[in-house]
């Protein structure tokens, strides 16, 4: 029930390329509290994770007063190798 309101596109410098789901928890502000990569469905280049993670944490959604205290969502990077 939350709708992204600033997802910032990873700028990233690593040569590989895949995709790369991160776990957040978002508070009833909207802000990213917590980010995490699903290991079983991403990518293991520590690059590209790195990149993801850090995007996903500077990621803000919605505000929904009546949400709980944290909600569990995903976010899924695709990266394109770099030349």
């Amino acid at each position: 029930g939350r709708k992204a309101s600033h997802l910032p596109i990873p700028a990233y410098r690593c040569m590989g390329a895949g995709q790369v789901t991160v776990l957040i928890t978002v508070d009833p502000g909207g802000t990213v509290i917590g980010a995490k990569v699903d290991e079983s469905v991403s990518s293991k280049d520590g690059c590209l994770r790195s990149y993801a993670i850090r995007a996903a944490r500077l990621s803000k959604f919605s505000a929904k007063a009546d949400a709980p205290a944290k909600q569990i969502g995903n976010i899924v990077y695709e990266f394109v190798a770099q030349y």
